[in-house]
């Protein structure tokens, strides 16, 4: 391996443009035979790994006979595997195609898969080769050869996308004092930053946000409660399996945020990646029973996924959030189409399955940040009210309305979106804060770094608000009592609670936030009551005030990550200090 370039195998690609690949396990062929089925045709593996029964229906999951061509990655025990599957014309008696793929495997030791996208096209030239001569194995045994684990691993270190981006945060600083600084911190962003190699998941983050839109946050937040989140689609699957990594990216807290939690009781900071999953991975899924304690890193429950077995949408009792990939066709419409998100209420029976949805706050954030990233991108500028009345974000809820109507007269209908002028102008400033990474990129000399740097950055940064608030808030309500029980906190100096505020609707989450408790596992003894987050930390965190999704989201998050019970006031309408709603 000390000669990285693969020229026996003729793959032309520039050393400068792609790093070695890391060392493998296994390298193997799956076939596809008219009498038998998926076969694994041709395998050289190191000791003690298995590929048989494994790997070849990971390989080639359903639908792939409807593509030319596909990516695929998967997690097999201590290993990511890839594979690069093929459709190539063949004769009648062949069903008119040869199908086939060839992977790899790769100790997950590197992250979360092991930096097996740089194989990717070296196996893409592979199938190639093998598709033009079957029974020359010449070229993979020469690959086995350079790459197989025991020589020298010559892959570089990993690159910011890769390594999760911190705040940092100094030292001997309480939690309530660090969490003001650290959201005004510059995030740890190296002045050089190359672009990602070729076929690096993470390079799918713009496509990944602008097909989700505002949804991404409801996402996002469902990720940060550790739940079990499936991706169903139709092949190819190679971008549901970048969705995957990104959301597990998005997702991951930065170890910097390792002193504001309990030391006794801390879920994975990242969450884990199962990357492409079908009916004979129904035991596996089984085995991550919600019920266990949250203690055991090795019992963790959660996990992400995607799938073009349908099959599994029946087993609702396996996964918490489904995703419903929109159709490749639809993509070529002239409207947009949202993925569904659906949320399984596990407490009823039959199990139901609840509609998520942005919130308003969602639908305004998600238009600034795109503005933000405009400069990276051929994106039109988009306005508030392109999302706020779209099916994906929710409505306004009654006292809403009412409190919008009140804001339009008392402004003479100038505030047409409905928020008081502190409330705007706090919004505007919380936001720019969180666009900070984004603009950073934006400087002279550093217009060619990749828009993927700053939406990772921005996702630290609003991971750091949320954690850094919540955490400010429990060391308060601990300082203030002894007894660990306290009063809530009220922050008169914050301008978004200048009119206190209330939510009369229910939504039906909210008659299911045991599965907080349950997946968090007990709280805490030296909390003899809730913990109160008020209107001006949910607003401080970045939340809707006005969403009951907002509300038994806090809960939970706090729930699972401190193992206390929380309480999130509902604010209300006041008018000379009476409340109206």
């Amino acid at each position: 391996m000390a000669d990285d370039s693969p020229k026996p195998l003729g793959i032309d690609v520039p050393r400068s443009s792609m790093e070695a690949p890391p060392g493998i396990a296994a390298l193997f062929v799956i076939s596809f035979d008219i009498r038998t089925g998926y076969i694994v045709s041709w395998k050289r593996n190191a000791p003690g790994v298995d590929v048989e029964g494994v790997v070849e229906y990971k390989s080639l999951p359903s639908g792939l006979h409807n593509v030319t061509e596909d990516l695929i990655y998967f997690v097999h025990e201590q290993y990511a595997g890839i594979s690069a599957f093929l459709n190539h014309p063949a004769a009648e008696s062949e069903r008119n195609a040869k199908m086939f793929a060839i992977g790899v495997l790769v100790p997950l030791s590197t992250g979360r898969l092991g930096k097996s996208w740089r194989h990717a096209p070296r196996l893409k030239e592979l199938t190639q080769k093998y598709a033009e001569n079957m029974s020359d194995m010449q070229s993979l045994s020469e690959y086995w050869d350079a790459y197989r684990i025991g020589g020298t691993d010559t892959s570089s270190p990993d690159s910011p996308i890769d390594s999760p981006l911190s705040l940092r945060f100094r030292p001997g600083e309480r939690p309530d004092q660090s969490r003001n600084r650290a959201f005004s911190d510059a995030l740890v962003l190296d002045t050089f930053r190359p672009a990602l190699t070729p076929f690096h998941p993470a390079s799918s983050l713009p496509e990944f946000m602008d097909s989700f839109g505002p949804l991404i946050f409801p996402l996002y937040r469902a990720a940060l409660l550790r739940k079990r989140i499936l991706f169903m689609g139709e092949a190819p699957v190679h971008g549901a399996c970048n969705y995957v990594y990104d959301l597990s990216l998005l997702a991951s807290l930065p170890n910097s945020l390792l002193h504001l939690l309990p030391t006794d009781r801390t879920p994975p900071l990242r969450p884990r990646p199962l990357f492409n999953v079908g009916i004979h991975d129904i035991p596996y899924l089984s085995t991550f029973d919600p019920s266990r304690s949250i203690q055991d890193l090795e019992a963790d429950p959660s996990w992400i996924a995607c799938s073009t077995d349908t099959v599994l949408t029946m087993k609702p009792d396996l996964f918490d959030i489904l995703i419903t990939l929109p159709p490749t066709h639809t993509q070529q419409t002239a409207g947009h189409t949202f993925p569904k998100l659906s949320l399984v209420n596990h407490s009823t029976t039959p199990q139901q399955q609840i509609n998520l949805k942005a919130t308003q706050r969602d639908a305004r954030r998600y238009t600034m940040l795109r503005r933000g990233l405009r400069q990276f991108t051929d994106t039109d500028e988009d306005t508030a009210s392109t999302y706020s009345s779209s099916p994906v974000v929710e409505p306004l809820s009654w006292t809403r309305l009412a409190y919008t109507s009140f804001i339009w007269w008392a402004s003479a209908g100038e505030n047409r979106d409905g928020l008081s002028e502190e409330e705007e102008e706090a919004q505007i400033e919380q936001d720019s804060r969180l666009l900070a990474s984004v603009e950073s990129l934006s400087h002279p000399g550093r217009n060619d770094q990749p828009p993927e740097i700053a939406i990772v950055a921005y996702f630290r940064r609003l991971t750091s608000q949320i954690f850094g608030t919540l955490a400010g808030v429990i060391a308060r309500s601990d300082e203030g009592d002894e007894s660990g029980c306290h009063e809530p906190y009220v922050d008169d100096d914050d301008a978004s609670v200048s009119m206190s505020r209330s939510i009369g609707d229910e939504s039906p989450l909210l008659r299911q936030r045991s599965g907080a408790s349950s997946q968090g596992g007990s709280m805490r003894e030296n909390a003899c009551e809730a913990v109160t987050i008020s209107v001006a930390d949910m607003a401080e965190m970045g939340l809707d005030v006005w969403s009951a999704t907002d509300r038994v989201f806090v809960e939970e998050l706090v729930a699972l990550w401190w193992g206390r019970e929380a309480r999130v006031d509902c604010a209300r309408i006041r008018c000379c200090g009476i409340s109206v709603l």
